[in-house]
C-alpha cells in the first residue's frame, strides 16, 4: 500500500435509485395506513358492535351513559375503557353482583352477557370510588320456556348450604391460624397459613360474590383503588399477599388479618340468613372464572398464587356442577356433557398439590392453556341457566 492509497478517502456508498426510494416511501405509507385503520377499529365506539344490546363507556369519572334501559332476558353489553387505568364493570342487584368484567385495559372494549329480569340495577364504573350508574330493565313481552318447579331446587340448595357452612368453619379456623403466625412474625408459617385460607376462600367465591361490599374488602385488587397499594381501603387477601410474597414481611399485617377475620365472620352471618338464588349457582360460577381469567389474561405467565387461586375456584365450581348435574341430565344432557368436559379438561391441567407455591411460574404454553380452559368452562356454565329456564 502506498502513501497515496492511505491518503485517498474511502469511496462513498452508492445512493439508492429513485425507483427504490419511491417504493420505500410507498411501502411506509401503506404500513402507516394499515396501522391507523387497525387503531381506529380497536377504538371505535360509535355504536355497540355485533350482537351487543348496549354500549357503556367508562371514563375516569364514571359511566357514560350513567343511565341505561334494556329489555329483560339475556343481554350483552359492550364496555369501553376510556379511563387511563384498567377497570372493572359490574351489574349489581342491591349488594349482589350479578355479572362483572375485570381488567379491561385503557382504550379497549370487552363484552359482558348477563340474564336480567325486569327491575332496577346498579352499574359499577371503574374505580370503586366513582359514582355508580343505573340500569333499568323492562319486560320484553316474550314468552319464556317453562321453568323447573321451585321444589326441584330444594335438594341442591340445601346441600349447598351445608357445604358453605362447613367451608366457612374451616375458613375461620384457617384465618385464625394465619393471624397467629403473623403475630409470631413467622414469615414461612404465615405464607403456608395464607395458602390454606386463600384456597378455602376460593371454594366460597360464588356466595361471597353475592355481597359486593364484602367481595370488595376480601378480594379486590390494588388496581381498583385510587391510590393502588397505598390506598387505606386496599385490604383483604391481595393486601396480605403483597406483604407476604412480594415484600417478604409480616410487619404491620395484624390489622389487615384482623379485618379479614371480621369480614369472614360477617360473610358467615349473611349466608346464614340468605339462600343463594338457583340462577346464581351456574352464573356465579361463570362470573368468578371469567373474573380470574380477565385478571390474568394480559400476562405472559401465571404465578403459583394465580394457579392456586384457579385450582381453588375449580374445586368450588366442581361442587356446584355436581349439585346441578341431576337436573341438567333431565333437562339438557348436551349442556351437562359440555360443562363436565370443560371442567375435566381444566382440572387435568391444574396442580394436584394443595400447595403449588413451591413451583416455578407456569410456562407460556401452560398459561395459555389454563386461560383458554378457564374461559371455555365459564362459557359452558353461562349456558346452564338457559338450559334450566332460570333467570335473575
Amino acid at each position: 500500500m502506498t502513501a497515496r492509497d492511505i491518503a485517498r478517502p474511502p469511496a462513498a456508498p452508492s445512493a439508492p435509485s429513485p425507483t427504490t426510494l419511491r417504493l420505500g416511501v410507498l411501502g411506509a405509507f401503506l404500513l402507516m395506513l394499515a396501522a391507523l385503520a387497525t387503531f381506529a377499529l380497536s377504538l371505535k365506539t360509535a355504536s355497540p358492535g355485533g350482537d351487543s344490546d348496549a354500549l357503556v363507556t367508562v371514563t375516569a369519572q364514571g359511566c357514560e351513559p350513567a343511565h341505561l334501559e334494556v329489555e329483560a332476558g339475556r343481554r350483552t353489553f359492550t364496555v369501553v375503557n376510556r379511563s387511563p387505568r384498567a377497570i372493572e364493570w359490574e351489574v349489581v342487584d342491591g349488594v349482589m353482583v350479578l355479572a362483572e368484567r375485570e381488567n379491561i385495559a385503557p382504550g379497549l372494549r370487552q363484552p359482558l352477557s348477563v340474564s336480567l329480569a325486569p327491575g332496577d340495577y346498579a352499574m359499577t364504573c371503574g374505580l370503586l370510588s366513582n359514582p355508580r350508574g343505573t340500569l333499568h330493565v323492562i319486560p320484553n313481552g316474550d314468552e319464556t320456556p317453562p321453568a323447573l318447579a321451585a321444589t326441584d331446587f330444594i335438594g341442591p340448595l340445601a346441600e349447598y348450604r351445608v357445604y358453605t357452612t362447613l367451608e366457612l368453619r374451616h375458613l375461620k379456623r384457617q384465618v385464625a391460624a394465619l393471624d397467629a403466625a403473623i403475630a409470631e412474625g413467622d414469615l414461612a408459617l404465615a405464607r403456608q397459613r395464607y395458602h390454606d385460607a386463600r384456597r378455602r376462600s376460593r371454594h366460597l367465591a360464588v356466595p361471597t360474590g353475592l355481597f359486593g361490599d364484602l367481595d370488595q374488602r376480601l378480594d379486590a385488587r390494588a388496581a381498583y383503588f385510587a391510590d393502588r397499594e397505598a390506598d387505606p381501603d386496599f385490604v383483604g387477601f391481595h393486601r396480605l399477599a403483597l406483604s407476604l410474597f412480594e415484600r417478604d414481611t409480616t410487619h404491620d399485617l395484624a390489622p389487615i388479618v384482623e379485618r379479614l377475620a371480621a369480614d369472614v365472620d360477617q360473610l358467615s352471618q349473611r349466608l346464614a340468613a340468605t339462600t343463594v338464588p338457583p340462577a346464581q349457582l351456574a352464573d356465579g360460577s361463570a362470573r368468578v372464572l371469567l373474573a380470574w381469567h380477565d385478571a390474568h389474561a394480559s400476562g405472559d405467565t401465571l404465578t403459583p398464587l394465580a394457579r392456586a387461586d384457579l385450582a381453588g375456584l375449580s374445586e368450588g365450581v366442581d361442587k356446584i356442577v355436581g349439585l346441578l348435574s341431576p337436573l341438567l341430565a333431565q333437562q339438557a344432557p348436551e349442556t351437562l356433557t359440555r360443562v363436565q368436559s370443560a371442567l375435566s379438561s381444566l382440572q387435568q391441567d391444574l396442580p394436584d398439590s394443595e400447595d403449588d407455591t413451591s413451583r416455578d411460574a407456569a410456562s407460556v404454553t401452560d398459561t395459555g392453556k389454563l386461560l383458554q380452559e378457564s374461559a371455555a368452562l365459564a362459557h359452558a356454565l353461562a349456558s346452564v341457566n338457559h338450559a334450566l329456564a332460570l333467570s335473575g
